[in-house]
């Protein structure tokens, strides 16, 4: 038998719940979130959790988020969704807030919403479900969002050349040990360490008792931070 036409039996045999191996599973052919499941040469067709895929490739639990499968089936159908109160399906992640507001999201399972916040500066990506830089979020106001504008970049000039930099480092107006970096003109909320602060000099955090434009309140936490510190790698020394 042709091998495409091996294919097409094999997927017209998962579809009509016969089994191709005694244990495994198969697609449902027209749908991405059924699928038959055999077990010692009975097939059952199944069908995954509102939200959740079927996935071929998975080895354990057939079913998957969406951002994890590739579902080419031709008019492919999917269940009618099982919204609730707190999510629009029973199980997916989903972005809180406006443009302005993008770094929160929701984890839905079982229907319930349990919201997270992504770390300082960074918003949710819906595209990778990961916590990421706001410029690169689509729809995410990374200006609006940090509250921080970017200044326009000087012109190019054909006698000075190309610029040497696409990106420029800012000071943070509110707070010494905060910077941002403008990439393309979005910004990015740059945190540096607690005993540590920018130094608008070298375009970088450097030692707070380097930075004279720190408050007095941030540079007594700094230095307890590094007393801390010291005290500590003292008490290492001494049990060696």
């Amino acid at each position: 038998m042709p091998l495409a036409n091996l294919f097409l039996d094999l997927n017209s045999q998962a579809a009509a719940g016969v089994c191709r191996e005694a244990n495994g599973t198969a697609p449902v052919a027209g749908s991405c979130d059924a699928y038959i499941e055999c077990k010692n040469g009975v097939a059952e067709e199944k069908l995954c959790p509102d939200g959740l895929l079927y996935n071929e490739k998975s080895t354990g639990y057939p079913c998957s988020y969406p951002i994890d499968v590739e579902c080419t089936q031709p008019q492919a159908r999917l269940q009618a969704a099982q919204p609730t109160d707190e999510c629009p399906h029973q199980f997916g992640y989903y972005r809180m807030g406006d443009a302005s507001h993008c770094g929160q999201f929701m984890n839905c399972a079982a229907g319930r919403g349990f919201v997270f916040d992504c770390p300082e500066g960074l918003a949710w990506n819906p595209a990778t479900y990961k916590c990421d830089w706001p410029d690169q979020v689509e729809d995410c106001d990374a200006e609006a969002f940090l509250g921080f504008r970017c200044p326009p970049l000087a012109p190019k000039s054909e006698l000075l050349g190309e610029q040497e930099q696409d990106y420029t480092f800012h000071p943070s107006q509110e707070n010494c040990q905060v910077y941002f970096i403008c990439i393309e003109g979005r910004p990015r909320r740059i945190s540096c360490g607690e005993d540590q602060a920018f130094n608008q000099e070298l375009n970088q955090c450097d030692d707070i008792d380097n930075v004279p434009n720190c408050s007095n309140d941030i540079r007594a936490k700094g230095a307890e931070i590094k007393a801390a510190r010291a005290s500590a790698a003292a008490g290492r020394r001494k049990l060696n």
